[in-house]
């Protein structure tokens, strides 16, 4: 059978169960009462018949023995001869044997028999006494055997005996005729009755045994149901299905199989539920903090728009940004760093409980989304604040990486939204805007966005795009700047990049310069530079007046920490064929922290190849002093900012003063930058300064203007 026609069945059972008995057992009644009601028709016909016989039956013997007395009477008067007398008494005789069948067939009739046997067998003896004496009255009349009017006499006497006892019976047969037929009707309601009350009480049991089996059924169905309603609707968990179980426990056949194949579906059901769960948690949370990531983030902002602007207040987007993350990462390792952002993403989940969604959008990036702060812009905005506060105390608190504490800073911005006005893409970058100006403030600063600075991150966009075209283009050039001895005599000079921009003009290197550092595009830059001082100072040595110039280059952090950054100034002075002593890196002392052994081994490489050494800006860091006597440094360079009010500043006096000496102490020259002044030069010289660099000597010029600075005559120091 297949499984559809079993299911069917299944659902058929309860009707089959009523209807089916229901209808053998109406048939069986329909053939009960049939069969009483024939017998009760064969009866009252049996007895109706009987008592038509019983009629008919005097009526013949009154007629046979009136005609018979008839003939008798003639015989006797000689009307009739001898075979006339025959003849009448043979067919006398032939009646007689007739009606005496008719007598014996009534005395075996249901009706007298069940009257009394007693009735019938009198009945039957009363007929043939007075048979036989009519027998007897017809011999003696025929052969002269006797006087037959005895036998006449004998024979009227029993007739009417005969005929007395037929009406007593006739009458009885009558009434027991009517009591048969009441008593058989009697039997037929009684039966029929009987058959109904019968019928009714297995109806009622059947219908009982349907609604039983109806409902075990039912039962079984809503549990089916239930768990394929449960099964269909993906926001409600998937239920257990004990009672499922037990159904393929328990039972056989279709239900077994309906049970198992829920069963089976749950199963395929739970292994996609997780399937979806792990595709949603890839494509909306972040892997490693389990945190909602940009995509889900976004959705979540879109939604904060739409719920402030129906409740017409405030809500606050706060972007964090860790500090120099890159360098934390790199000091204590990539697991740690890992670690160290998961333990951040624990102490930004306390706060959610102030109502705030919180996420991570990538690397040491994590936004916070709050709603409902207030309908007044500025209340919203010290609420806001305040959160930011919050969250600055709980992630600068110290870290625990494999036994050592580490403590990080960062920078938050914030913007705020009330409206659908602004969309979701403009308000993250609004905070992000918000977070470089916090960023360019210091470390643990708090922005709000400012349009104008939008503005500003939008130019530095457009600057960004402008500067990667011009290292195609070439639009870079080099100016120098003189450096002189204290009698003031040329000793070398300061490689200067320039921007020679289509449209803008000449771009400052304070502009440009520090975006190239942010966007890495200062290691192209600083590789351009590189060989075209070579290349100019190739050129110096075929003139007597420059050959003994000594060329300083500044070098980058990110470009001096390039792997190949030896292997890079060994190409750019072998192609240019300059020599490697009329070249000098000068270093800042950002570049020192951090992977102190291998700087201190690279700078080694490079000196072995000749190349000399000076710290730029000395003084303005404050970690490079444990390490300058390790450093295989040749020159140390006062900043500007101590030497340019030198002369009036007490402290700018002590500072040039004790860096004058420490160079001394440690063997190296030292070399004064932002000589503005013959006040400058005078107050360096008297304490020993070596070298001297500024305006008061040369502003930074080309090439060929250098060279003719070259030739004219040293100032001198009065």
């Amino acid at each position: 059978m297949k499984p559809s026609q079993s299911l069917f069945m299944v659902f058929l059972l309860p009707i089959l169960m009523v209807i089916l008995p229901v209808a053998l057992l109406l048939g069986l009644a329909t053939y009960v009462i049939k069969e009483q009601s024939l017998q009760n028709y064969r009866l009252q016909s049996n007895d109706l018949e009987t008592l038509v016989q019983m009629a008919t039956f005097d009526r013949q013997l009154g007629d046979l023995h009136q005609r018979m007395s008839e003939v008798f009477s003639r015989a006797e008067a000689t009307d009739l001869d001898t075979m006339q007398r025959y003849a009448e008494y043979g067919r006398i005789n032939q009646e007689l044997s007739r009606i005496g069948e008719s007598v014996d067939r009534l005395s075996s009739s249901p009706l007298i028999l069940d009257l009394s046997q007693e009735s019938a067998a009198t009945l039957q003896r009363a007929f043939y006494e007075y048979r036989r004496f009519v027998n007897m009255a017809n011999e003696a009349a025929t052969l002269n055997q006797g006087d037959p009017v005895f036998y006449l006499q004998e024979a009227q006497r029993h007739f009417t005996t005969f005929n007395l006892f037929s009406q007593q019976i006739f009458e009885a047969l009558t009434q027991r005729a009517s009591d048969r037929h009441r008593e058989s009707y009697t039997d037929l309601i009684q039966s029929r009755n009987s058959t109904l009350w019968l019928g009714l009480g297995l109806f009622a049991l059947l219908i009982s045994a349907a609604f039983l089996a109806a409902w075990r059924i039912n039962q079984r169905l809503v549990t089916v149901g239930d768990a394929i309603l449960a099964l269909s609707d993906n926001h409600q968990a998937l239920p257990d299905m004990q009672a499922v179980e037990r159904l393929s426990k328990q039972h056989s056949g279709p239900l077994q199989r309906i049970a198992l194949s829920l069963l089976s579906f749950r199963d395929t059901e739970q292994q996609r539920r997780e399937a979806e769960r792990q595709v949603h948690q890839l494509a909306y949370y972040d892997t490693l903090t389990d945190l909602p990531n940009w995509r889900l983030m976004k959705e979540h902002l879109q939604h904060s728009l739409e719920t402030n602007s129906q409740t017409n207040t405030y809500g606050a987007l706060v972007y964090v940004d860790v500090d120099e993350f890159k360098r934390i990462n790199d000091g204590i390792g990539h697991r740690a760093g890992d670690d160290l952002l998961k333990q951040m993403a624990s102490r930004l989940k306390t706060l959610e409980q102030q109502g705030c969604t919180i996420g991570r959008l990538s690397g040491d990036e994590f936004v916070l989304i709050v709603d409902g702060l207030d309908a007044d812009k500025l209340k919203a905005a010290e609420k806001a604040e305040f959160l930011a506060q919050q969250i600055n105390h709980a992630l600068t608190q110290s870290y625990c990486l494999d036994g050592h504490y580490q403590y990080l800073n960062v920078s938050q911005g914030l913007v705020l939204f009330k409206g659908v006005d602004d969309s979701v893409d403009q308000l993250f970058q609004y905070a992000n805007s918000a977070v470089h100006l916090a960023k360019r403030d210091g470390q643990n600063t708090i922005r709000f966005y400012d349009p104008a600075v939008q503005a500003q991150l939008e130019t530095r966009t457009e600057l960004e795009r402008d500067l990667r075209l011009a290292i195609e283009r070439e639009e870079f050039v080099l100016v120098y700047q003189m450096q002189v001895d204290s009698q003031g005599r040329a000793i070398g000079a300061e490689a200067l990049i320039r921007w020679q921009h289509a449209t803008r003009g000449f771009v400052s290197p304070g502009t440009f310069i520090p975006l190239a550092e942010e966007t890495g595009l200062i290691v192209p830059i600083g590789t351009w530079v590189l060989h075209a001082a070579c290349e100019q100072l190739v050129m110096w040595e075929t003139a007597a007046h420059t050959k003994d110039l000594v060329l300083a280059v500044n070098v980058s952090a990110k470009q001096f920490q390039q792997p190949k950054f030896v292997e890079e100034v060994a190409n750019a002075l072998e192609l240019s064929g300059a020599s490697p002593h009329k070249l000098k890196l000068e270093l800042t002392e950002s570049t020192v922290i951090g992977k102190v052994e291998d700087t201190i081994a690279r700078m080694h490489q490079l000196k072995a190849l000749g190349i000399s050494f000076a710290m730029d800006d000395f003084g303005t860091g404050y970690s490079s002093l444990q390490y300058l006597k390790r450093l295989p440094l040749d020159q140390i360079k006062i900043d500007q900012s101590f030497v340019r009010d030198l002369h009036q500043d007490e402290d700018d006096m002590a500072i040039v003063e004790t860096i004058i000496a420490m160079g001394h102490s440690l063997g190296l020259n030292v070399i004064a930058e932002g000589v503005e002044t013959m006040e400058h030069w005078r107050y360096l010289n008297e304490h020993q300064c070596h070298a001297y660099q500024g305006y008061y000597f040369c502003k930074p010029v080309a090439a060929e203007e250098m060279a003719k600075h070259c030739l004219a005559p040293s100032p001198v120091l009065t």
